[in-house]
């Protein structure tokens, strides 16, 4: 009973890894892919953080954000890290380890 439990628990790590690399390449292939008319990059979305500003390209519309308001050191900043849950808190210090 104990070897059927094991082999599940393998089969469903071994799928889980399967999928999210397929999708993983799939978006990076996607992502680094040309078009063949005009040799233009194709990006279906891109994020670029400056100082207080963050300019998000998203399917070829743009759009720009203030971000000094949620600055670590704001008091709003400090009242939504208090009041989120932990899942958010973590996800958001693991993003901010890859920025």
């Amino acid at each position: 009973m104990r070897i059927k439990k094991k082999k599940t628990a393998l089969k469903a790590a071994f799928l889980y890894l399967l999928l999210s690399g397929g999708s993983w390449m799939f978006i990076n292939s996607y992502a680094n892919s040309y078009n063949m008319i005009s040799n233009n990059n194709i990006v279906p979305a891109g994020l670029l953080l400056r100082d207080e500003e963050v300019s998000l390209k998203f399917l070829g519309h743009s759009g720009k954000l203030d971000i000094s308001l949620i600055a670590p050191d704001s008091k709003i900043y400090c009242g939504a890290y208090t009041l989120a849950p932990d899942e958010v808190r973590a996800a958001a210090y693991i993003i901010s380890l890859c920025i």
